[in-house]
């Protein structure tokens, strides 16, 4: 992890700190942390993780095994909901 000092003005030095009370963090390095990966994301996408991605085709992959390429109709979509 890299570290870095930072000059903040009055205004950047509030925001984190209400950041900080309002999440209940530590210290204004995990407010900061929080704000880039709320705001961040406008700019930046996440990059998904590798194990979930793995996981979700495991799942994938066990239901087609199960059920195959089956369709729904739309009678048992009518009782699975309940209408």
């Amino acid at each position: 992890m890299i570290q870095a000092r930072f000059e903040l003005d009055d205004y950047t030095i509030r925001v984190l700190d209400v950041i900080k009370g309002k999440f209940g963090l530590k210290n204004r390095d995990e407010a900061l942390k929080k704000l880039a990966l709320e705001a961040g994301e406008q700019y930046v996408e996440l990059r998904p993780n590798e194990l979930v991605l793995r996981e979700i085709d495991a799942i994938y992959e066990s239901h087609k095994k199960k059920h195959g390429d089956r369709k729904m109709t739309n009678e048992e979509l009518k009782r699975l909901l309940n209408v």
